[in-house]
């Protein structure tokens, strides 16, 4: 069974719009960023999270 190269008016729609968007606004790299340290979080069990000082004490 082989794909097809047809897309749906959607995704056509997508791809358009993210070339009109900054993609490197900085609400899209806060985002990335955001992302990008939950999957660490789920992907890395040995992950130490960063500590608050504020809990230091407890």
């Amino acid at each position: 069974m082989s794909k097809s190269n047809h897309t749906s008016e959607i995704t056509d729609f997508f791809k358009e719009l993210d070339e009109k968007i900054k993609p490197d606004s900085k609400s899209r790299q806060a985002e990335k960023k955001k992302y990008a340290e939950i999957n660490e979080k789920r992907d890395n069990p040995d992950y130490e999270q960063k500590k608050s000082k504020l809990w230091e004490e407890f």
